[in-house]
């Protein structure tokens, strides 16, 4: 709470600082006050998109977590999404978000579409704030299982396969990867 009153003092004394706006949105994700973190989040974003598209991104991809939380407003995240994209096109994390949110709705085309996308633009930079980009393989992941249900089941194979060679995926996403291969090789006798 002490952390809070002093980036609220801040916030009072500098408002159109985008810097003191955002540590203020990140304080309020912190404690779980989203409607709060989202508000601090967008005005950041608004104050320092031209200057630095970077910050403004990250700031509209933390206002798509904010929404993405509360499950109530699926088009208005998929917007939040697809503004970040429009100040960095060529960054993977909002097209990752994207992709997982079609795969949820089962809306497989778009999933893999957005997948497909997001892997053009991998291997770039960190960002200055985190964005809950578990990392490229999982643009790889999402591409896997969307292509099986597109009928790209040659492909969706050969993506499972490498994926299961990789080291840096979580157990939770390799036990899916390994079910998914013991599903593919009985099937495939």
């Amino acid at each position: 709470m002490k952390k809070l009153k002093k980036l609220l003092h801040n916030y009072i004394n500098s408002p159109l600082d985008p810097y003191v706006n955002i540590e203020l949105g990140l304080e309020y994700e912190k404690i779980g006050q989203g409607a709060a973190a989202l508000s601090f989040f967008l005005r950041t974003a608004e104050l320092i998109h031209k200057k630095n598209p970077e910050v403004a991104y990250c700031c509209i991809i933390k206002n798509w977590k904010q929404l993405n939380n509360t499950t109530r407003r699926p088009d208005e995240e998929k917007s939040q999404l697809e503004t970040a994209i429009s100040f960095l096109p060529k960054r993977p994390e909002a097209y990752y978000h994207l992709s997982t949110l079609y795969n949820e709705e089962k809306l497989w085309k778009k999933a893999y579409m957005y997948a497909c996308i997001g892997l053009e633009f991998i291997n770039n930079s960190s960002l200055p704030y985190d964005v809950y980009y578990p990392g490229d393989h999982m643009l790889l992941f999402q591409k896997a299982l969307s292509s099986w249900y597109i009928g790209q089941r040659k492909e969706s194979t050969e993506l499972w396969q490498k994926l299961s060679i990789m080291s840096n995926i979580s157990s939770h996403h390799m036990k899916i990867i390994n079910q998914n291969i013991t599903y593919l090789n009985v099937n495939s006798l």
